[in-house]
């Protein structure tokens, strides 16, 4: 049985690395067709530092840093997520969460919480405001 979670609890953090073989892997998977995912130099003609990492791959990132904090049971009910600033091909991101309320519900406990990512400068890349439930 999970220990009880209270409001301001801090998520233990999940550190990726967006290195070239994972984001290669990712732009294979979803078959990529935006060139600032996978061209170095067309990054930079559009005033990028270089490859940028898809949002969409670096934002699959908030429900495994759920998982490995509350297990496979969570369900992400809702997810709000505003981008900040890219992360880049062989960043290190860091994401950390924050709990902002908690409450049971019948069978269920709901908890919802603040969650970002950041890169190894501390600058804010995401934030997602997310409501999950457990059984």
């Amino acid at each position: 049985m999970l220990e009880p979670i209270r409001e301001g609890a801090e998520i233990p953090p999940l550190t990726v690395h967006f290195s070239a073989e994972r984001n290669g892997r990712y732009c294979r998977l979803v078959s990529e067709i935006n060139p600032l995912h996978f061209d170095a130099d067309y990054a930079r003609a559009l005033g990028y530092r270089d490859i940028v990492v898809a949002g969409v791959f670096t934002a699959s990132y908030f429900p495994e840093l759920l998982e490995a904090w509350l297990g496979r049971d969570v369900r992400i009910e809702k997810m709000v997520l505003k981008f900040r600033a890219p992360a880049y091909l062989n960043d290190t991101v860091t994401y950390r969460g924050k709990v902002t309320a908690a409450a049971n519900e019948g069978a269920f406990r709901w908890i919802e919480c603040d969650l970002w990512s950041e890169n190894d400068a501390g600058e804010r890349l995401a934030q997602a405001s997310v409501t999950v439930r457990l059984a």
